[in-house]
C-alpha cells in the first residue's frame, strides 16, 4: 500500500465519519451521494489496509 493509498483511505474516512457525526438535522441530499462513493471508495481499498494490517500483526 502506498503512501498516497494511505493517505486516501485517512481522508475518506475522516470525511465520511464527519458527515455522518455533524449533519444531523442538517442533512443534505447531497450527503447521500458522497457517502455511497466514498464507500465504494473504501470498498476498493479495504483489502490493501486489511493487507497490510496482517503483514504488521
Amino acid at each position: 500500500m502506498t503512501e498516497k493509498q494511505v493517505s486516501r483511505y485517512i481522508d475518506l474516512v475522516h470525511r465520511r465519519t464527519y458527515i455522518l457525526t455533524h449533519s444531523g438535522v442538517d442533512w443534505k441530499p447531497e450527503y447521500a451521494s458522497e457517502t455511497e462513493q466514498i464507500d465504494c471508495e473504501l470498498e476498493i481499498l479495504r483489502p490493501l489496509v486489511e493487507q497490510l494490517r496482517s503483514k504488521t500483526a
